[in-house]
């Protein structure tokens, strides 16, 4: 294998290999790094049951971004065979380093509470690993633990000797919910084949404690039933000598009745950092004894050489991240805040309080710090974002979305008074100085540039204009000299893209900051100038990134099943502040007998309903990531099982046909998205639509479809057979963003800019028999037909381009004998207008697909808690 290139990884040489499959270190060329690829063994490859259950466990491990813990960046197949790529790791396993004897009470104690801190943030996330043993924790070469073959545990095979399995790998994968792991490490509950939780994971993590202080393991025997019995009935002896506390934390840990045994990672790693503490503060009270006669010589060697490695380390290595345990509180709601911002003094603090973390419709609030109590500023309906204090501290600016898509900067006097419009047109606004600003400027349709110009708007140029005409610089940051920004920016297809640093007399273009390819929504820069900070979204969820400007590497300050969103950097350089909480979003079916939640896990969005199959179909993706493709899912109503329907295809959009047979979705599987049709049933392989490229596409009646194209710089509906013939252009004018086709295909509704060239959007219905388009209703909106064309569902989400994660539905019913309800002119303006319609439902939710009736539906509905905190920098 070795010079052989597998997808975009080049072998570099054989790692090892065992039971679980050959090790290579590969050369990642896209990334220009080096990574670890696992080969699963050929006898599991072939096993369809084995590779699916594969897959589901790493992609369950991929969520898992934890510095202690080993990261999987990716999986795939070559020639039959399962791989998959992780982080690679120098070292060697806790296995190999108890060979050479026991480590020093500080080095146990320091891997340990590592170790525990890596299973806390697992089991937050939900996921067990159940297979802890030293032959699956790894000791790196700069002193760390990771954890190994989080999710692919459950594959072990059987091993010879004292590490015994308790079935084979085929029994397992084909006997869905059957317990794995190694034997002499296992529960009490995993020996008796009884369900595990997070506490079976920490009675495994006290077997390797165990051996880590006595240099043998806990339960031994020659056979699984012997060593079982020792584990069920039997108490391992403590080891003499050993520290009565540390004895203490590895007796709890053993406890066989799991009620009894530590309950949480968490309060395991409290008490490990007690010890850790308290031996540290014994070890400093000691008395040095060291040679009066050199004790001057050796003191000014040991400062000199202590000034050169702080020297040395500073340059080579990154400061470690903050730990949980320093963070400190600010806010404390119920729900969610975001987008915080520290007054120039640092003594007060603004936010905004809202489900959404871009442009949601939520309110601005002001908060005196350390301990003041939070004050509402505004008491309105808009969506907002990027709350700014003003130089002097005594306004608070932010960013409005009015109607027709005006992205205004509105005022409110932090002492309380009324919020007042006051610049038109700019956007993400923030100061520079005492008059001059920084802004985003529409300048036609989507294209948002960044601008700078005095607060009279006079000296207005141009810093950043994004090449694409639909790209948009949201938000910029200006370095404390004055010099560069950074930028945050969006594109159609993208979404967010990653931050990008520019010289600020708009010199050059500039290049792109922070952790590759990774989507950015907020940065920052520290006071004096030298580190830049990022909300970025590696691949599991938006965390704290910084570079050093300006060419260092990214370093990661956060990571874990929580999301952190928005910067505030603190006057002095030594803190920051950032919104932190957990997002969840189930699919849900609505009938006469209430609401049932259908998906079980993920983050789920746009279901659609198939009453006659009794089939709801979903899309399961990251939460910072839904504008990017992700895995179908579908859902049985009555039986409740959920499962993959296309497996290994990342899809962007797609549809069900009306008689459930087909479904059509655009899937991204090279970076140029095709459409591919698919049987609901799975009796049959997916095939690929010929001679086109889309992101969306619609069922049209007679065994057609609509897809959105490009056409030079624009984007047009097209109409096309199912075997993609017969292409031709279904309406002559350009749109942005199609959502549904009316039951008999006469119209789709889509985003497209307003007449007479202005800046803004609207949904229209356009027509694909040659009439006029209808505008029926200002974004954020979207319009679907209820499958027999008696009622329309107009979704209003609670924010711009929001994926509509909250919000409400208004169900209209339409004219007899048409497909629309009495519009208005200019269509519907807000959810008040669609309120007052009469027969009006409202659904509160934004992600709804109609069934049968007006009372049968499914939505997803996003659940949020987030709030403020403190965290220290190093």
């Amino acid at each position: 294998m070795t010079g052989r290139t597998i997808s975009h990884y080049r072998i570099v040489q054989k790692l090892g290999g065992g039971g679980m499959g050959v090790v290579y270190q590969a050369e990642d060329t896209r990334l220009k790094r080096h990574v670890a690829l696992k080969f699963l063994p050929p006898d599991l490859c072939c096993d369809p049951i084995a590779v699916e259950r594969f897959r589901r466990e790493a992609q369950a491990a991929s969520a898992l971004n934890h510095p202690n813990i080993c990261t999987i960046y990716d999986i795939g197949e070559h020639e039959g065979e399962q791989y998959i790529v992780m982080e690679l790791l120098e070292g060697h396993s806790l296995k190999q380093r108890l060979e050479q004897g026991l480590l020093p009470q500080d080095q146990l104690l320091e891997f340990a509470t590592q170790i525990a801190d890596a299973l806390d943030a697992a089991h937050a996330a939900g996921i067990v690993h159940r297979d802890i043993k030293p032959g699956n924790l790894f000791l790196t070469r700069r002193g760390h633990a990771k954890i190994l073959d989080f999710g692919l545990a459950k594959l072990a095979p059987a091993a010879a000797g004292p590490e015994l399995s308790t079935i084979t790998v085929r029994e397992a994968l084909s006997r869905p919910g059957t317990v794995m792991g190694t034997a002499a490490y296992m529960s009490p509950e995993q020996a008796r084949a009884e369900e595990v939780d997070a506490r079976s994971d920490l009675f495994s993590f006290g077997a390797v404690l165990y051996e880590m202080t006595a240099g043998r393991m806990a339960f031994t025997g020659t056979s699984n039933p012997v060593v079982f019995e020792a584990i069920l009935n039997r108490t391992p002896e403590v080891p003499a000598g050993l520290d009565p506390e540390l004895s203490r934390i590895v007796s709890k840990a053993l406890e066989k009745d799991r009620a009894l045994r530590y309950q949480t990672a968490a309060d395991l790693r409290a008490d490990l950092k007690r010890l850790q503490r308290s031996t540290a503060s014994v070890a400093a009270a000691a008395p040095a004894r060291r040679s009066r006669r050199f004790a001057g010589v050796i003191a000014a060697a040991g400062l000199l050489a202590l000034v050169v490695a702080i020297w040395l380390t500073s340059r080579t290595r990154p400061a470690p991240p903050p730990s949980r345990s320093d963070y400190v509180q600010l806010t404390n709601f119920p729900d969610s805040v975001t987008q915080p911002a520290l007054s120039p003094d640092g003594r007060m603090l603004t936010f905004l309080r809202g489900p959404l973390t871009f442009l949601g419709r939520s309110q601005v609030y002001v908060k005196m710090l350390p301990d003041g109590e939070p004050v509402q500023l505004t008491r309105d309906d808009f969506p907002k974002m990027s709350p700014v204090f003003s130089p002097d501290g005594s306004r608070i600016a932010y960013t409005v979305l009015a109607a027709s898509s005006n992205w205004d900067t509105w005022v409110v006097p932090v002492l309380g008074g009324a919020p007042q419009s006051w610049l038109p047109n700019a956007s993400g606004l923030v100061w520079i100085g005492p008059r001059r600003l920084l802004f985003s400027e529409i300048k036609r349709g989507h294209h948002m540039a960044i601008v700078t110009s005095l607060d009279s708007r006079a000296e207005s140029r141009d810093v950043y204009v994004p090449a694409h005409e639909n790209a948009m610089g949201h938000r910029s940051y200006a370095s404390p000299d004055g010099k560069w920004t950074l930028v945050v920016e969006m594109d159609e297809k993208s979404f967010w893209l990653p931050c990008r640093l520019g010289p600020l007399d708009a010199g050059s273009p500039g290049r792109p900051v922070g952790p590759p390819g990774a989507p950015c929504t907020f940065a920052a820069w520290s006071p004096d100038g030298k580190w830049m900070y990022f909300s970025a979204n590696a691949g599991d969820n938006y965390h704290l990134w910084r570079q050093r400007f300006p060419d260092g590497r990214p370093e990661q300050l956060t990571s874990g099943p929580t999301e952190e969103e928005g910067l505030a950097l603190a006057p002095d350089g030594r803190s920051l502040v950032t919104a932190i909480g957990l997002r969840q979003r189930p699919v849900t079916f609505h009938d006469a007998s209430g609401d049932r939640q259908v998906s079980l896990e993920g983050y789920a969005v746009w279901p659609r309903l198939h009453l006659p199959s009794r089939r709801v179909c979903y899309r399961i993706g990251n939460p910072g990531l839904l504008t990017q493709a992700s895995e179908l899912w579908t859902a049985d109503l009555d039986s409740g099982r959920a499962e993959p329907l296309l497996p290994g295809f990342r899809v962007i959009f797609y549809d069900v046909a009306p008689d459930g047979r087909l479904l059509v979705c655009a899937v991204d599987q090279t970076g140029q998205p095709h459409p591919w049709l698919a049987r609901l049933d799975r009796r049959s392989a997916p095939r690929q639509i010929p001679n086109t490229e889309t992101t969306r596409a619609l069922f049209a009646p007679a065994g057609e479809m609509f897809v959105q194209s490009n056409e030079g710089n624009e984007q047009f509906l097209f109409r096309l057979r199912e075997d993609g013939t017969e292409r031709r252009k279904a309406n002559p004018e350009p749109l942005m963003e199609i959502y549904g086709a009316s039951p008999d295909g006469q119209w789709v509704t889509a985003m497209g800019s307003v007449p007479g060239g202005e800046a803004g959007q609207a949904v229209f219905a356009y027509s694909t028999t040659g009439a006029a388009r209808v505008r029926v209703c200002d974004p954020p909106c979207r319009l679907l037909w209820a499958p027999d064309g008696k009622f329309l569902y107009f979704s209003f989400p609670s924010g711009y381009m929001s994926l509509a994660a909250t919000g409400r539905t208004y169900v209209v019913p339409s004219k007899p004998g048409t497909l629309f309800p009495d519009l208005p002119p200019g269509g519907f303006r807000s959810g008040a207008d669609l309120a007052a319609v009469p027969g009006v439902r409202i659904i509160e939710a934004a992600d709804v697909a109609p069934g049968p009736t007006p009372g049968v539906y499914v939505f997803s509905r996003e659940n949020v808690q987030r709030n403020l905190y403190r965290l220290p920098l190093k």
